[in-house]
């Protein structure tokens, strides 16, 4: 497959997953660049635990919840989870033909971005309730076990859901605009 420039050009899709899932500092530049994500999510989930009846103080990323402190960090307002939705994305658009189709490219990118954030807010808020519960067995598992693997899982999942769901409508428009068009006749 080493056939100088058009061998790149015919290479270009796997090279670019290679270039992008190589291990890098980018994340680590771009940390500092995640604040009013932090504190949105942080804003976020106080604001339904606050709704949900529970003592909940917020300042900036930390929230304490019955008086026990916990920091929405970098990474647990879930920076790698983004990158890998959008990772997956590619893969599936790629797969699926639909990586030249610019609205199915736009809507499951910006839909993984809303489903990403989404799930990382409910993450984080169920990361503050168990720790201001004292329930710090189901804290670890969220954060530190398995349970981690799980909502990963569930997020890209809903992700693939939402790819199915495009092609669905891709189809049902297909059928619809014949119709559409004898019945103009």
């Amino acid at each position: 497959w080493l056939k100088g420039i058009p061998g790149l050009k015919l290479q270009w899709f796997p090279l670019t997953l290679i270039l992008l899932g190589t291990p890098n500092s980018f994340p680590y530049l771009i940390t500092p660049l995640t604040l009013p994500l932090q504190k949105f999510i942080a804003g976020t989930a106080g604001f339904i635990l606050l709704q949900l009846g529970f003592n909940v103080q917020v300042d900036g990323i930390y929230l304490a919840v019955d008086n026990r402190l916990v920091e929405v960090a970098p990474y647990c307002a879930g920076l790698k989870m983004l990158f890998a939705s959008i990772y997956v994305c590619l893969i599936l658009l790629y797969w699926t033909g639909n990586l030249g189709d610019k609205r199915k490219t736009t809507f499951l990118l910006t839909g993984a971005v809303f489903i990403s954030v989404t799930a990382n807010i409910l993450r984080n808020t169920l990361l503050s309730y168990f720790h201001g519960s004292k329930q710090d067995q189901l804290f670890a598992w969220l954060h530190d076990s398995w349970g981690g693997d799980l909502y990963s899982a569930l997020m890209l999942g809903a992700i693939v859901l939402l790819m199915n769901f495009l092609d669905r409508t891709e189809y049902i428009e297909e059928e619809i605009e014949p119709e559409l068009a004898e019945s103009d006749e």
